[in-house]
């Protein structure tokens, strides 16, 4: 796989992840948290906070580049 084919998937993950954990949760104190790593190429879109007395820590999509394919 070429190295702009791979480029592309990153950035493509990257402002997915983005946009969609951009969204705020209307009912609890949770934040939403995206995290890249291009060095290993894993993507992570995180939520953290409290819904009343629980604790919010929850991974919502891990996604892996893996020989130059998308794991989700």
């Amino acid at each position: 796989m070429d190295y702009t084919q791979l480029d592309r998937y990153r950035q493509v993950i990257e402002t997915t992840l983005s946009d969609y954990a951009s969204l705020p949760y209307s009912y609890a104190n949770i934040q939403s948290e995206v995290v890249f790593d291009r060095n290993r190429d894993r993507y992570l879109w995180m939520d953290v906070g409290w819904d009343g007395e629980r604790r919010i820590h929850s991974c919502i999509v891990h996604i892996d580049l893996i020989d130059g394919k998308i794991w989700i």
